[in-house]
């Protein structure tokens, strides 16, 4: 019968994503004390946030206008949604609290995850055009609290909701577009973690057109020292509808591009990755000691060699007693013990070194439990022959209940070595590897450079 083939759909962004947010919890609970509580607690994060994204599905898109007091967000949001529309009971999306619009579902499940209050929520229904839905469908729209608010519930939200969204826009105004608290605290830090943002500057009618492209210019100048050298800035009007349509058609690329909640996710991995690189050595890739080189000292260091030799004498003749496996001493498994691990954590951070000594069982559980082998182990006492055939074959008869020996006492100290010791190493070397992926997901871009 001949062989038949089934052609496998490689795997989408989703689940690629979904393993390697996997792979990583996994190593993060191996590396133990390997990586700094700060370090971790950050990874963690950015973990569980991408598997909670990733569990939601990427069929929406996460926009949210971010911006200071005065900063027009809410004139905007509500240029984009439409003025018609507001949440019931309210005149108006505020900025003291998160409010959200949807186009083409509820999103409950994902709201839900932003922790927007259902009070704050708005849904465009099919009384608007088709053309609207069309191109903003699965967009979920957040209109975020003033960064600068006095209040720090709200700047708590800002921080929260800020690292969940897939696209960022940045809403400044020509008078407080360099504000400090703004770019240092929030822009310059997203730009590091690789979110993808876009930046408008609103209340352009508020200057001559000359005043306007000096602001433009500056603004430009203050996001290459943010990290964000590439982003352009749209000079917009909510009043006036100045650049609104520029800013609707690319909310409405972000929203048709499926693959941006992806990328968002795949950005806040990329984030944890560089916060893990101080606790890797790049340069270094960890290798796996020699097992059958730590059992066959421990075999010698049990007592092996005689009692193969004393087998081996009797198989030509030579003896009439084998003795029994002496057995191991703890300093002799300790001392193979430390040089295993030192050979194991070559060339990595110090903290490696811990991670897999604790790992590994200790030296007096290890003698004990291949003493209990060794002693359950019945060494072969060949009869003697005799004759002038068995002269002739007396050195390979030695030499085969030599090996034979040898070979059964490392069995039985491997058999042990291997669950103890071996794979242990092994689970915290991939762990190992699986975190320096997560460093090498991207390039990381220029750092911020400080403002003056």
């Amino acid at each position: 019968m001949s062989p038949s083939f089934q052609m496998l759909t490689p795997p989408d962004d989703t689940t690629v994503l979904r393993q390697r947010a996997a792979r990583l919890r996994s190593a993060m609970e191996w590396s133990g004390d390997a990586i700094a509580p700060s370090v971790r607690a950050e990874v963690l994060s950015a973990i569980e946030r991408s598997e909670e994204r990733l569990g939601l599905g990427v069929d929406h898109t996460v926009i949210a206008f971010a911006g200071g007091t005065g900063s027009g967000k809410s004139s905007l949001f509500n240029a984009i949604v439409g003025r018609d529309f507001a949440v019931p009971g309210i005149s108006r999306p505020t900025t003291t609290e998160m409010s959200a619009a949807t186009w083409g579902d509820h999103a409950t499940a994902l709201l839900d995850w932003l922790g927007v209050a259902p009070n704050r929520r708005m849904k465009r229904d099919s009384l608007l055009d088709a053309q609207d839905q069309s191109e903003f469908a699965g967009l979920v729209l957040i209109d975020l609290p003033d960064h600068d608010s006095v209040y720090p519930e709200h700047r708590h939200i800002v921080s929260r909701v800020v690292p969940m969204a897939d696209l960022l826009i940045w809403v400044m105004d020509p008078q407080k577009y360099a504000d400090n608290a703004l770019h240092a605290e929030y822009v310059a830090i997203a730009a590091s973690q690789g979110r993808p943002s876009l930046v408008v500057l609103n209340h352009i009618d508020r200057l001559s057109h000359e005043q306007g492209w000096q602001v433009v210019l500056d603004l430009q100048r203050i996001l290459v020292d943010d990290g964000l050298p590439d982003v352009p800035v749209l000079p917009i009007s909510a009043k006036t509808g100045h650049g609104i349509e520029v800013l609707r058609a690319e909310i409405a690329g972000a929203a048709q591009a499926r693959t941006i909640a992806a990328e968002a996710v795949r950005a806040d991995l990329v984030a944890a990755g560089r916060a893990l690189e101080r606790a890797l050595a790049r340069e270094s890739e960890p290798a796996m000691p020699d097992v059958l080189e730590m059992v066959t000292t421990l075999a010698r260091a049990a007592g092996v060699d005689a009692v193969a030799e004393a087998t081996a004498r009797r198989a030509a003749g030579k003896a009439a007693k084998v003795p029994a496996l002496p057995g191991l001493r703890v300093e002799d498994v300790e001392r193979e013990r430390l040089d295993w691990i030192d050979a194991a954590t070559h060339g990595l951070p110090v903290t490696w070194h811990r991670v897999v000594r604790d790992a590994v069982a200790p030296a007096d559980a290890l003698a004990d439990e291949i003493n209990a082998a060794l002693r359950t182990l019945t060494i072969p006492e060949p009869e003697p022959r005799s004759g002038f055939t068995s002269w002739v074959t007396r050195s390979s008869r030695a030499n085969a209940a030599d090996k034979d020996v040898r070979d059964m006492v490392r069995m039985v100290i491997r058999a042990v070595v291997e669950p103890l010791v071996a794979e242990p190493t092994e689970l915290i070397h991939q762990a190992y590897r699986n975190l320096d992926e997560l460093t090498e997901l991207s390039s990381s871009p220029p750092a911020p450079r400080s403002r003056r």
